[in-house]
């Protein structure tokens, strides 16, 4: 059997909050258009001829997946594929208003169903608010305070500017092995288009153009190879543990250092 821990469709880049150290630079930069459904189900297809089985599916964003107006749409797509993941995973920023045709599908589905809330006390009435309103629905839900005293992971972290720091492959394979995505996730695969990467890093700098297009680092799954050849392409990856990417990026994901550690959601003006 062939299985992968975490699996990511990013299925919007638009956001209503400006993060100065947000790690998808969406502030930064124009957003894509939003998935669709019918991409939505492409992917998933190929995903799950590719992958038996996938622990945690998320439908997220390089921004606010709530400000996505066909999230319901979406989520049922992806139930579609129930039998294939232990869960699927929703994320917000706690800042969005929850249509009742969302909750209504979130409910349909809520024995498979988790909703990361992010809680940046951006709007601290509003956000806790949305935390009690999920509850009370009885929504299953992880809750990720990023304001005040004990930070959920102490904060953020600055990934750096899109420039080659000239490490060699052991300072790259360091990097990777000693990444929160490698030690904690075993994998945060991510695609947008079908390319699927390991990090958000990779995905966002090839896709935006900060990182040269090297398809050694991604599997693209609409691609016309088989089956097998894109299992091995994963396997291929994650065991070179060389990504451009990591030669690009801080190195600072899963530090343990607090002076590394940021306030996180500081909002641009």
């Amino acid at each position: 059997m062939f299985s992968l821990n975490k699996f990511s469709l990013i299925i919007t880049t638009r956001c209503n909050l400006r993060c100065k150290l947000c790690c998808e630079y969406v502030p930064q930069n124009k957003p894509f258009a939003d998935m669709t459904a019918e991409e939505c189900d492409r992917i998933l297809s190929a995903a799950f001829e590719v992958c038996d089985h996938i622990n945690t599916l998320h439908l997220t964003g390089g921004g606010e997946p709530f400000l996505h107006p066909q999230l319901s749409e979406l989520i049922k797509v992806a139930m579609k594929y129930s039998d294939k993941f232990d869960r699927l995973m929703l994320f917000t920023n706690s800042t969005i208003t929850v249509k009742d045709e969302l909750l209504d599908t979130i409910l349909q589905n809520r024995e498979k169903i988790l909703v990361q809330l992010s809680q940046y006390g951006v709007k601290p009435e509003f956000e806790q608010n949305i935390a009690k309103f999920f509850l009370e629905k009885g929504v299953n839900c992880k809750i990720e305070k990023y304001y005040g005293d004990n930070q959920s992971f102490d904060g953020w972290v600055d990934f750096g500017p899109w420039k080659s720091y000239g490490r060699t492959k052991d300072e790259i394979n360091s990097i990777f092995d000693n990444c929160a995505v490698t030690r904690d996730m075993h994998g945060n695969w991510r695609t947008r288009d079908g390319k699927v990467h390991w990090c958000s890093r990779s995905m966002r700098g090839m896709e935006l153009g900060f990182i040269p297009d090297n398809p050694d680092d991604y599997v693209d799954l609409l691609a016309d190879d088989t089956v097998e050849y894109k299992r091995n392409k994963f396997k291929k990856i994650e065991a070179d543990r060389c990504l451009t990417a990591c030669d690009m990026c801080s190195g600072e994901q899963g530090t343990y250092d607090k002076s590394k550690r940021f306030k996180a959601a500081e909002q641009e003006i």
